[in-house]
């Protein structure tokens, strides 16, 4: 069966958590703590996944204004499914959905800067960060 690609608001916390588990991102978010999770499905206000047989593959968690931009605060693939293009789907959904009036930007793992590249996303390098104290 095909990969079905779709915004989907109402993404469970275990969906997120079965995605994120299984990525280089599982030791960087709070995944044992399901009230925050769900805090931050809640938050992003615009969800898009990848999921083939009812199983979801991978996710981009964004938040939009849907006028100018959108942030995306995670592209998350399953590893049992990179390599299969679920990214490039996802992103490209994304694209899709929010329409040629609306930058995205988001902040890639060190690993995954070559990806993003290699889609035609430009690297910026003014972007700042600062840390959160909690991290439960």
């Amino acid at each position: 069966m095909s990969i079905v690609y779709a915004q989907e608001q109402s993404l469970s916390v275990a969906d997120y958590v079965a995605v994120l588990a299984e990525t280089t991102m599982r030791d960087k978010r709070p995944l044992t703590n399901t009230q925050r999770i769900g805090e931050m499905l809640a938050g992003g206000n615009f969800i898009v996944t990848a999921r083939e047989n009812g199983i979801i593959l991978g996710l981009a968690r964004c938040i939009t204004d849907y006028s100018w931009v959108c942030y995306c605060a995670e592209l998350a693939v399953k590893e049992s499914a990179q390599g299969r293009g679920v990214g490039r789907g996802i992103l490209e959904t994304c694209w899709e959905l929010l329409g040629p009036k609306i930058g995205f930007m988001l902040v890639s793992e060190p690993t995954a800067v070559g990806f993003y590249s290699k889609l035609g996303m430009e690297n910026e390098a003014t972007a700042f960060w600062r840390s959160r104290t909690d991290r439960s």
